[in-house]
């Protein structure tokens, strides 16, 4: 879909190339300019820490894309009033008026696909296909056959048929779930609105469109409920052991990988998940949860030089300084640590601002 940009008279229909419209077009083109140049400022000051590259964001767009997608498609199907023009085209729309900033969205596509990348790199890295640990989990014939063919099947609804990240609606938040259900009713709404809908209808409609949008949603699929599941199963039957979670990470299953250690220590599957991102975090976590010096060692180096996008210190030696660590780092302490984790996340951002974390 092509935005209208302020500047461009002819893609406004019906208005006339007056004066005043031009003056118009001039006063958008000059706002825009200013709003390119504080974007700009902010992207060029990003630190390279932030390992946002050219790949990431282009996946992390396309991710953005198909989810508000998906989610019109939702919309459309619950509330006919809302199924009205062409679909598939709100993605520009919705970003150019500000509404990703406004919601959870970008930050969910990113952290997508920063798994998405982690767990190639952890396969390219391990040159196996799995460890012996993780060979326990297979769906055929195993112990765990349930367990972990539910995991299999949310792993594979998160994989397109050419290789490349999907983000299940399931897999959003709630919160920001609910928060794009009304963005997305909003611009299906203001579009309906122009073409002269009766606005208290259409509201109304708008809101029983997200009610019954967001009610085909079942929050017990997806890849965290699934993952946790088979965490416990294992943990039930103490198989929750150091070789499995080692062979877990080689087999570049980091959503399986962070149920585990989210049951071992006791937190949130995606407060485990996100520690995952960094190897320092993960390296506390693996700690925590007491894994076995050699076994960690041999897991925070591969976890690092999955990591590594090709700048700042050597991923190798990076991971000789944590380990170093590891051995110094006290299990409670790391415990402490990581169970802040548990903590309401505002309540733990203010803490850590507190004391100048």
């Amino acid at each position: 879909m092509t935005v209208p940009q302020p500047s461009n008279l002819s893609a406004f229909p019906g208005v006339s190339v007056s004066g005043d419209a031009l003056l118009t077009a001039a006063h958008g083109a000059e706002a825009l300019l200013g709003d390119r140049v504080a974007a700009a400022g902010i992207e060029l000051a990003r630190p390279p820490a932030f390992g946002i590259d050219d790949e990431m964001r282009a996946r992390a767009g396309q991710l953005i894309h198909a989810t508000i997608d998906a989610t019109e498609r939702a919309l459309r199907a619950a509330e006919p009033m809302l199924d009205e023009g062409p679909s598939g085209e709100l993605g520009e729309r919705f970003i150019v008026a500000g509404l990703l900033s406004r919601s959870g969205l970008a930050a969910a596509a990113l952290l997508r696909a920063e798994e998405h990348r982690l767990a190639a790199a952890l396969v390219r890295g391990a040159g196996e296909a799995e460890g012996p640990g993780a060979q326990r989990l297979d769906p055929i014939g195993g112990e765990f056959a349930a367990e972990s063919f539910a995991v299999r099947a949310a792993e594979a609804a998160r994989i397109e048929r050419t290789g490349d990240p999907l983000l299940p609606l399931h897999d959003v938040p709630a919160e920001d779930r609910h928060a794009l259900f009304w963005q997305v009713a909003a611009c299906l709404a203001d579009r309906a609105l122009s073409k002269g809908a009766d606005e208290s209808a259409l509201h109304r409609a708008a809101s029983a469109a997200v009610s019954r949008g967001l009610a085909t949603i079942d929050d017990g699929e997806g890849i965290a409920p699934a993952a946790m599941r088979l965490a416990h199963s294992l943990d039930a039957a103490r198989q929750l052991d150091d070789a499995l979670l080692a062979g877990t990470l080689a087999a570049g299953r980091v959503s399986s990988l962070a149920g585990m250690l989210a049951v071992r220590v006791g937190i949130p599957f995606d407060d485990a998940r996100a520690m995952l991102t960094d190897a320092a975090r993960f390296a506390v976590l693996l700690r925590a949860c007491e894994v076995e010096r050699g076994i960690a060692a041999a897991m925070i180096l591969a976890l690092s030089l999955a990591l590594d996008r090709g700048f700042g210190t050597d991923p190798a030696e990076a991971a000789a300084t944590l380990v170093e660590g590891y051995g110094a780092l006290g299990v409670e302490r790391a415990r402490g640590e990581v169970r802040r984790a548990r903590l309401e996340p505002h309540y733990r951002d203010a803490l850590a601002a507190l004391s100048g974390r």
